[in-house]
C-alpha cells in the first residue's frame, strides 16, 4: 500500500514538473538566465520608485516595477542583447538602455522629467504638409516624423537641449536649437523657403579615347522637364533644392540610361556615360551566287568592330559561325531567294537576301564557258613595204587636198 502511494506521488510530481516546463516561455526554459538589477535614478542621483521597467531581447521579455529604493530585479538570458525601457508618470528615457550579454550585475538607468515639443511648419502659402521634422539630442535622433496639416506633436521627450531640423523637397533646410522644460510645452514655428540649384550634365561615349562628347542627347528630369545636350555634350538645368530626382538620358542609337540623384543646396555636376545600343550589321558581298558556291558575308557591331563567333542562319537553319575577323561563308545549294540572319547572344541582325542562280548552260544542259575572242594583230603586207606604202598614201592625200582648193 505504501509503495502505491509513493508511486502515485512520484507520478503527480512528474506531471506537475512537465506542466511547469511546458508553461515556461521556450526562450527562458532553454536559456542560461541571470538576475539583472536595474537601478532607476535621476541625473542628481535620486532613486525613482514605481517605474515599470521592461527588458526585451530577440525572443523574450521580462517586466518589473522599481521598489522604493528605485531598483527592480529582472531575469534575462546571458547570451543576448537586452534593451531596457521605462514607463513612469513623471520621468522618461528617450532611447532604450542596451546591455550586451548581461551578468549578475547592477546597471544604472538615468531618467529625466517629461517635456513636450509642438512644431508648426509653414511657407508663404500656409501650412506645409509632409515636412520631415527631426529632433536630435547630443547627435542621437530622438524622433523623425512628418507633419500633418503643417503641425507635429510627437508626444513627450526628456527635458533638455535639442537640435530641431525641418526638411522638405524643394525647400531650404531649416535648423534651430530648442530647450525643452517640464513647466510647459515648447511651441516652435518654422518657416520654409523654396529654392533651386543648377544641375550641369556632361554626356560622353566611353568607347573612344578620350571619351567623345555626345551632342543631341535628350536629358529628362522626370516630372521637371527635358533639354538636349550641346556640341560639347553638356547642358544646364534648374532643379529644386533638397530633392530626389530621376535623370534619364536618351539618344538615337544609344542605350537609355537612368540615374538617381538627390540635390542639395549647391550647384552640382552629373557625368553620364552612354554606350551605343547593341546591333549587328551584316554585309553580303554579292547578292547573286551561283548554286554550289558560297556567299561571303562580314559582320560588325555598333562600333564597326568585327564580331567573332556569331551564329549565322540560312533560311532559319544554323549553318556556321563568323571567324575572328567577323567573316563567314555560306554555301548556296538551291536557286531562288534565301535569307541570312546573324545572332550574337541577345542581338539579332536584320535579314539579308541572297539569290541562288544557275550558271549559263548549252541546250544540252552542260556548262558553256564564255569565250573571249583574240584580236588579230597581223597585217597582210609584204615585209619591208609597210613604211613605203604609208608615205605614198600621205602624198596622195596632200595632192587631193590641193586639187580641191584650186577648184
Amino acid at each position: 500500500m505504501v509503495d502505491m502511494v509513493t508511486n502515485r506521488s512520484l507520478l503527480v510530481g512528474a506531471v506537475v514538473l512537465v506542466l511547469l516546463v511546458a508553461l515556461l516561455p521556450a526562450s527562458v526554459a532553454g536559456a542560461d538566465l541571470v538576475t539583472l538589477t536595474v537601478a532607476v535614478e535621476t541625473p542628481d542621483g535620486d532613486r525613482v520608485s514605481g517605474a515599470t521597467v521592461t527588458a526585451e531581447w530577440d525572443d523574450g521579455t521580462a517586466t518589473g516595477t522599481t521598489a522604493s529604493n528605485g531598483k527592480v530585479l529582472l531575469d534575462v538570458p546571458t547570451n543576448a542583447s537586452v534593451e531596457l525601457t521605462i514607463e513612469h508618470e513623471t520621468y522618461m528615457k528617450n532611447t532604450p538602455l542596451v546591455i550586451e550579454e548581461p551578468g549578475e550585475e547592477t546597471v544604472d538607468m538615468t531618467v529625466r522629467p517629461k517635456g513636450n515639443v509642438d512644431v508648426q511648419v509653414a511657407d508663404d502659402a500656409g501650412p506645409v504638409e509632409d515636412a520631415l521634422v527631426t529632433l536630435k539630442q547630443d547627435g542621437t535622433t530622438v524622433y523623425s516624423e512628418r507633419t500633418v496639416d503643417g503641425t507635429l506633436d510627437n508626444g513627450p521627450v526628456e527635458v533638455g537641449t535639442y537640435t530641431l531640423t525641418v526638411r522638405k523637397a524643394g525647400y531650404y533646410q531649416e535648423s534651430t536649437t530648442i530647450d525643452v522644460t517640464a513647466d510647459e510645452p515648447v511651441t516652435e514655428s518654422v518657416r520654409l523657403e523654396s529654392g533651386s540649384v543648377t544641375l550641369r550634365v556632361n554626356v560622353t561615349d566611353p568607347y573612344f579615347e578620350p571619351p567623345r562628347a555626345l551632342e543631341g542627347i535628350t536629358v529628362t528630369i522626370v516630372d521637371e522637364g527635358s533639354v538636349n545636350t550641346q556640341s560639347d555634350g553638356t547642358q544646364q538645368l534648374s532643379v529644386p533644392v533638397n530633392t530626389p530626382l530621376t535623370v534619364r538620358f536618351e539618344g538615337e542609337g544609344y542605350e537609355t540610361v537612368e540615374r538617381s540623384i538627390t540635390t542639395g543646396e549647391e550647384d552640382l555636376t552629373l557625368d553620364s556615360e552612354l554606350n551605343r545600343a547593341n546591333t549587328l550589321q551584316v554585309t553580303v558581298h554579292a547578292t547573286e551566287v551561283v548554286i554550289g558556291q558560297p556567299a561571303f558575308i562580314s559582320v560588325t557591331d555598333e562600333y564597326d568592330d568585327p564580331v567573332a563567333n556569331a551564329t549565322v542562319r540560312l533560311d532559319g537553319e544554323e549553318v556556321t559561325e563568323t571567324d575572328s575577323d567577323g567573316r563567314a561563308q555560306i554555301l548556296i545549294e538551291d536557286t531562288g531567294e534565301h535569307t541570312i540572319v546573324v545572332e550574337d547572344e541577345e542581338v539579332t541582325s536584320e535579314a539579308k537576301a541572297v539569290i541562288g542562280v544557275t550558271p549559263a548552260t548549252t541546250t544540252a544542259g552542260t556548262v558553256t564557258p564564255t569565250e573571249t575572242p583574240t584580236p588579230d594583230t597581223t597585217t597582210a603586207t609584204s615585209p619591208g613595204f609597210g613604211p613605203l606604202l604609208g608615205l605614198l598614201g600621205l602624198v596622195l592625200a596632200m595632192a587631193v587636198g590641193l586639187a580641191r582648193r584650186s577648184d
